[in-house]
């Protein structure tokens, strides 16, 4: 798959020469680095992409000939060092076509798959104006992916992966009519919404509410034994993945909450669940502790007070008076 590109950063580096780490370092320190875009990582088989905004990867997708999805950051950070073939680059884009192409994973298709060989180019725009469609269009021609934004009816920015001399929607009907050589040239997705792209949560994050339940858990062993503990942080998890599944990708066979590395969620997300989890996980044990369980709780993350107040967790779990 190719995407749009502006300011290359780095280009077509090694994946085996290049330390993944120190560039992402780099991003959040210098100013100059600071950039908004997307690094690409291209395999054989694959395209995996990291999003940034301001220097920091915030999300990540993968894409290939059959499908395209969200993954951790975390996930494509790991694959790609430990990979020694494929190619790296880093791109400063508007954060409009890192939205546009976010909203892609999420957002439910308006229409689909329309083949402008098969259809009327100017019936297609006409009914875009007359129903004042504000979204963007995915256009797809081969493996490359460009986008053209809307605003009530009429096209108010583009980033194309050929030349498109202008906005002017005349100028553009021609280039895709044009580019429209027979079936299948040019395929068009319509998305009628563009949310705001969904920042992952941090490694930050998802260590501060692992490191805080697992004190509690720790303190909990030492008044009702590990084994009774470590089966009820297995089966609170399992309650709370109901409402959560993505916390089916934390461990706890070892009687302690561990990351599998494959978090997709946003911090709002993350802390309303660590505060399910938390929450089904002590109230287990109140009607043999009572009162005495809120001092162990307190005591347990006292050191973590602050930054637990500070987040979702703060604001939704039945704790947030003990903090």
């Amino acid at each position: 798959m190719r995407f749009p590109k502006g300011r290359a950063v780095l280009q077509n580096a090694k994946l085996e020469f290049v330390h993944l780490d120190n560039v992402l370092a780099d991003n959040k320190k210098e100013r100059a680095s600071k950039i908004s875009g997307y690094l690409e990582i291209v395999y054989p088989e694959a395209v995996e992409f990291l999003y940034l905004k301001k220097g920091e990867p915030v999300n990540a997708g993968h894409f290939n000939r059959s499908e395209r999805k969200q993954m951790s950051v975390a996930e494509v950070i790991n694959k790609a060092k430990s990979s020694t073939t494929g190619t790296v680059s880093i791109y400063e884009t508007p954060e409009e076509l890192v939205d546009m192409i976010m909203a892609t994973f999420s957002v439910k298709p308006a229409f689909k798959n329309l083949d402008l060989a098969t259809v009327d180019t100017e019936k297609v725009f006409e009914k875009l104006i007359a129903v004042k469609f504000d979204g963007f269009l995915e256009i797809k021609r081969g493996f490359d992916m460009s986008y053209l934004r809307f605003k009530e009816g009429a096209p108010c920015s583009g980033y194309f992966t050929w030349k498109v001399e202008s906005l002017g929607l005349e100028v553009i009907k021609a280039a895709l009519k044009q580019a429209a050589t027979g079936p299948g040239a040019i395929v068009i997705d319509a998305f009628d919404k563009i949310p705001v792209m969904a920042e992952q949560a941090s490694q930050a994050q998802v260590t501060l509410f692992l490191n805080a339940l697992n004190k509690i858990v720790s303190e909990l062993k030492l008044i009702a034994g590990p084994t009774v503990v470590s089966k009820t942080l297995t089966s609170s998890k399992e309650s709370a993945t109901v409402h959560y599944p993505f916390l089916n990708d934390f461990d706890t066979a070892d009687g302690e909450a561990k990351e599998g590395g494959k978090i997709v969620a946003t911090p709002e997300e993350l802390g309303k669940a660590f505060a399910e989890w938390i929450d089904n996980f002590v109230d287990s044990f109140r009607v043999v502790l009572g009162k005495r369980l809120d001092g162990v709780v307190q005591l347990a993350l006292k050191d973590f007070r602050f930054a637990l107040k500070a987040s979702s967790f703060g604001r939704h779990s039945k704790l947030k008076d003990l903090l």
